[in-house]
This record gives C-alpha cells, sequence and structure tokens, in this order.
C-alpha cells in the first residue's frame, strides 16, 4: 500500500524534531563539557559510555512494551505524544553549569552523568517506539526506502537547525546569545531552551500525522534471552545491524570531531565567533539534503548495498582530505576556506546516503524475524539494535574523549580559546581524516554478507502473508 505523502512528511518530522536535539548533543555537548563547562576531556568522554550504555539498557525494554502497547492511539505513538514534553524539558538540563569556581572534576562528572542518563531515558520512551513504526507503517519494500528517504531529508533539516544555528546562536564569545548575555555559558542555557521547546512540539505533531497500518495482533511471552538468541540466530539480523551500526558510529564520530577539528585543528574558533562554525556545518547538511532523493532513487534501480558501496569510497576520499586541509591564518586564508568548503561539501553528498540506505534496510529484518519465528516483534527489534548500537555509540564517543586527553588537549572554562598541542591537533585530523571512512567499509562487508535484496525480501514477504491467510 502506498504511504501519502502527508504520513511520509508526517513521519520525517519525527526525526526533524529528533535531529535538532541529537545535533547540538552529537556536535556540542562533548566540545561544551570540555571548553565551557570545564570537565577534562577524558571524563567528558566518559560521561558518554556511562549514559549510553544505561540508554541501551532501557531500549529492549521500550521496545516490548510497545510492542504490547494497545490504545486508541497506537502502540507506538502514544509515546511519541506523552513522552514528548519530557524529553524536550530535560534536555535543557544537560546545558546547566550548576559550578562554583571550587567545584571539583568528580562533582562535575556526576552531575553531567545524571542529568544525560535521565535523558536517555526520556529519548528512549519517545524514539524507541518512532523508529519501530516504520515497520507498522508499510510492508512494501521500495515505500520503506522512500519512507526513509523522506525521513533523512528531515533528518538532515534537523540536524541543520540543531548544529548550524545552534552555532550562530550559542557557539563561541561572538555569537548572538553569548553576546546578549555576556555569557558563553548563558548562550548555550538558553539556546537549548529554544530548541528543547521546538523539538518537543514538532514530536507530538509527527505522532498526529502519521497511522499504523500493519498490525500485530498475536503476543508473545518470549524471555529476553530467548529472543536475542532467535534474532542473532538470524544471519540477516548479524550483518544488517552491524551494516547499520558500522555507518552510524562513523557518523557519531564525524560529529564528535568536527567542532575540535574547526575551531582548533584549523584555527577558525579565533574568527567570527559562532558564524563560521555555522557556515561549515550548514554547507555538508544542505548538501545531504539537496542529495538525498538522488541516493533513492539509484536505490530503486539498483541494489541498495551496490549504491551504499560507491557513497562509502566517495565519502571516505572526502574525508581523506580533512587531514591536509592548511590551518587559517591571515596569508592563506581564502585557500583555506575554499579548501574546507569544498571538502565539507563533498562528505555532505556522501553522507545523506550513508545515513538513509543502512536505515532502510533494519525494518526489512522484522518479516525475516517473522518468516523464521512466525511472530512480528518490532518494537522488540528495534530495542536490541538501539541496544548494540548506542554502546558502540557510547563507546566511540569516549575513545574521542580518550584520544584528545591522551594527546594533550587541554580543558577551558566558559568557551576560552587555548592554544593547544601540536600533537593533539594532528590527533584530531587523523581522527576524523580516517577512522570514520574505515568503519565506512567494514560495513560495506556486512551489508553485502545480509544478501535482502529486494527480490528476496518480496519472497520472503509473499511467504509470511500467505502463510498468515492460511491460518
Amino acid at each position: 500500500m502506498k504511504l501519502t505523502k502527508k504520513e511520509k512528511i508526517g513521519y520525517g518530522f519525527g526525526d526533524l524534531s529528533a535531529n535538532i536535539i541529537l545535533a547540538t548533543i552529537s556536535f556540542y555537548l562533548l566540545y561544551f563539557m570540555v571548553s565551557v563547562a570545564g570537565v577534562d576531556p577524558k571524563l567528558a568522554g566518559l560521561v558518554f559510555i556511562v549514559g549510553k550504555f544505561w540508554d541501551a539498557l532501557t531500549d529492549y525494554l521500550m521496545g516490548v512494551i510497545s510492542d504490547k502497547t494497545r490504545s486508541k492511539f497506537g502502540k507506538r505513538r502514544i509515546y511519541m505524544l506523552f513522552g514528548a514534553i519530557p524529553y524536550g524539558l530535560i534536555f535543557i538540563l544537560l546545558w546547566v553549569t550548576p559550578f562554583s569556581e571550587g567545584s571539583t572534576q568528580v562533582f562535575k562528572f556526576l552531575y553531567y552523568t545524571g542529568i544525560y542518563m535521565l535523558f536517555n531515558t526520556a529519548w528512549t520512551v519517545v524514539y524507541v517506539p518512532y523508529n519501530a513504526l516504520t515497520a507498522n507503517m508499510t510492508r512494501d519494500y521500495d515505500e520503506r526506502t522512500s519512507l526513509n528517504g523522506v525521513r533523512i531529508i528531515f533528518a538532515n533539516i534537523g540536524l541543520l537547525l540543531g548544529a548550524a544555528i545552534f552555532a550562530l546562536l550559542a557557539e563561541g564569545e561572538g555569537s548572538i546569545l553569548a553576546k546578549t548575555f555576556e555569557s558563553v555559558k548563558t548562550g548555550y542555557l538558553v539556546a537549548s531552551a529554544i530548541f528543547g521547546i521546538i523539538a518537543m512540539l514538532i514530536m507530538i505533531l509527527s505522532a498526529l500525522m502519521v497511522k499504523e497500518r500493519v498490525e500485530n495482533e498475536s503476543t508473545y511471552d518470549k524471555s529476553l534471552f530467548r529472543t536475542i538468541k532467535e534474532f542473532f540466530s538470524m544471519k540477516e539480523f548479524r550483518s544488517t545491524m552491524m551494516y547499520y551500526l558500522l555507518s552510524m558510529v562513523g557518523f557519531d564520530i564525524i560529529m564528535a570531531v568536527f567542532l575540535f577539528f574547526v575551531n582548533d585543528a584549523l584555527g577558525f574558533g579565533t574568527v567570527g565567533g559562532g558564524e563560521i562554525s555555522m557556515i561549515f556545518i550548514a554547507l555538508p547538511l544542505i548538501c545531504a539534503i539537496g542529495s538525498a532523493m538522488f541516493w533513492v532513487k539509484k536505490s530503486e534501480k539498483y541494489d541498495k548495498v551496490k549504491v551504499y558501496s560507491f557513497a562509502v569510497i566517495f565519502i571516505s576520499i572526502s574525508l581523506l582530505a580533512c587531514i591536509f586541509i592548511p590551518k587559517y591564518n591571515e596569508a592563506n586564508s581564502i585557500i583555506s576556506y575554499i579548501f574546507l568548503g569544498i571538502t565539507v561539501m563533498m562528505v555532505g553528498i556522501g553522507m545523506s546516503a550513508v545515513q538513509i540506505l543502512p536505515f532502510a534496510s533494519i525494518p526489512d529484518v522484522v518479516e525475516v524475524d517473522e518468516y523464521y519465528h512466525g511472530v512480528r516483534r518490532e518494537g522488540a527489534y528495534y530495542g536490541i539494535v538501539s541496544f548494540v548500537y548506542k554502546v558502540a555509540s557510547g563507546v566511540s564517543i569516549a575513545l574521542i574523549g580518550l584520544i584528545l586527553g591522551f594527546f594533550g588537549y587541554t580543558e577551558s572554562i566558559d568557551g576560552a580559546l587555548l592554544t593547544q598541542p601540536d600533537s593533539a591537533l594532528i590527533a584530531i585530523r587523523l581522527t576524523i581524516g580516517i577512522l570514520p571512512g574505515v568503519l565506512f567499509f567494514i560495513s560495506v562487508i556486512f551489508g553485502k554478507r545480509a544478501k535482502l535484496d529486494r527480490r528476496r525480501f518480496n519472497q520472503i514477504k509473499a511467504d509470511v502473508l500467505l502463510r498468515n491467510k492460511s491460518i
């Protein structure tokens, strides 16, 4: 069944909301804790791994709860509607700095860890059901790709708003709100309040615009361990999960390192306040939005993994250029601007494929699970996928903090720019230039191993429908 444009847009609004939040956390929270709140880089990285591990533990539970939910708002939409309020408001607390000058690193670590865990709980209540909603909206292979193409367009608009506009409002002493309130700390807090409330309202609107068509009337009482065993017994699950996982972790690393790369490694932190950060964060996101439907159309004509493989080569070559971009100074300012601008635009074009294609393959495994085990359990499935991803994401961001600390990056207070050692600046360049590309190439291998192309998926779907009719 074809989805209406209204539903696709409505579903896209969910990721618009989520990515307004995600962008600010992914691009700025690590930088904020280290350079504004004065948290040691190694401890700041540890905040992410503890928070993400807690987040991951709650994902499976939330998935099972949504699977078993019956309400007039559906099994997924109800959590988007009523979970949006705490998810928007608790987000604001991440940007509070309730410290005195004598506050210890341990106190700062405990505050941000506690609030990050609380926020991730609210995020889970909303986002796990939202993710599972894809499989409830349609069974059609190409419709899911189209749906996720629209979703990624809105996701990148959310990233654009949450990253670029947030930079203009709050990043650096020259940003609008930092100038208005004469404090970088206050600028971050006010910007987070604006974005948190906007994200909350958009998520509610998304829930009101979508429909749940593919219902699962059966119930299952399988234990967590049996469910996990059955999922991992499927080659399609293992391979598709790693395909998605590695692509997303690679993208997470780009976002976590990017501000350090632009401000410190390239030296743009001393130029123009938040405007420079906004420009170079906005450029790749605009290119990702503009190229999204190109990748969708190509995946409708060719196999998803083949198209993804080409995109991985493209984005990896583009990222390698980050190692060689000259550092900004008065003598070569134009060259630095042009070189960086071209690089980030190329990264943006490849980035949309890296986001769309692996994620579009995730809901297809729901039908594979039903084919093998005779039950639909979208929530449990997305809960486990989310669990594994969030643990990996937390570890990867913690690794960034450890790399920064190991190579001598120094934390600062209220956004003050410090001269960082050459060892830290080289480490930043190598991290963003090489590590994501390596992960993307490995993800291609797993994508091919899944062997879940259009022909095989449609055969599985037809067999499942025939079997259900005969019951």
